[in-house]
């Protein structure tokens, strides 16, 4: 009885986990439009803004930097690893008046930032409310500092499939669940995922 059990949850570790889906509203395709607006050689600077995010999802110490902030080093890592631009950084300043709300009015004080830094693109978001505790949606744009065109505008959505395999291991005994666990760290990891490929795609994402 046991060893069923045990591979009934092996099965269905396999089949729970994390998935995503991207919409882009604008997809020009990055390596295309690097190369025809920047010499091959040159150094092309990205700056990663730390998204903006509601209230309950802020850093609220040192230790606890908050899933904007988490977000933009996952992205860093990922957008590195695929080697579509040579420099990108995390440019952590602190929020200022009216950051939320300027993603959808044009980003200027983003803009004036990156451009007096010496960025060449620049990455913003913003997280949107929560609806569900194992869900994330974010919206994020890619944007050219000198021209201020942007080069990549999409919407991410990842979840998780967790919950499904808590419920099952707490009806067999070999778990804990609990109703106000949290998966913010694989949600995360999945966006950040998301957010990359659909940013690098080089065919236009599917609506």
């Amino acid at each position: 009885m046991l060893a069923l059990c045990l591979s009934g949850c092996a099965f269905i570790h396999s089949q729970v986990g994390e998935s995503c889906k991207s919409r882009a509203h604008v997809q020009l395709i990055l390596s295309d439009y690097l190369s025809h607006r920047f010499d091959s050689h040159s150094p092309v600077r990205v700056a990663l803004i730390p998204y903006s995010v509601p209230a309950n999802l802020a850093a609220d110490s040192s230790q606890r930097p908050g899933v904007g902030n988490e977000l933009a080093w996952q992205i860093h890592q990922k957008l590195l690893a695929t080697g579509a631009v040579p420099i990108v950084e995390v440019f952590n300043r602190p929020d200022w008046p009216q950051k939320k709300d300027e993603f959808f009015t044009g980003n200027f004080g983003a803009l004036s930032m990156a451009r007096e830094a010496g960025y060449d693109l620049m990455l913003v978001g913003l997280v949107e409310n929560m609806r569900a505790t194992d869900e994330l949606t974010a919206h994020s744009k890619l944007i050219e500092v000198e021209s201020g065109v942007t080069v990549w505008y999409g919407t991410d959505t990842a979840w998780t499939r967790r919950p499904e395999m808590d419920i099952v291991q707490d009806r067999l005994f070999l778990g804990d669940r609990s109703p106000s666990k949290m998966y913010f760290g694989p949600i995360v990891e999945q966006l950040s995922s998301c957010i990359v490929n659909s940013m690098t795609s080089e065919e236009p994402t599917p609506e």
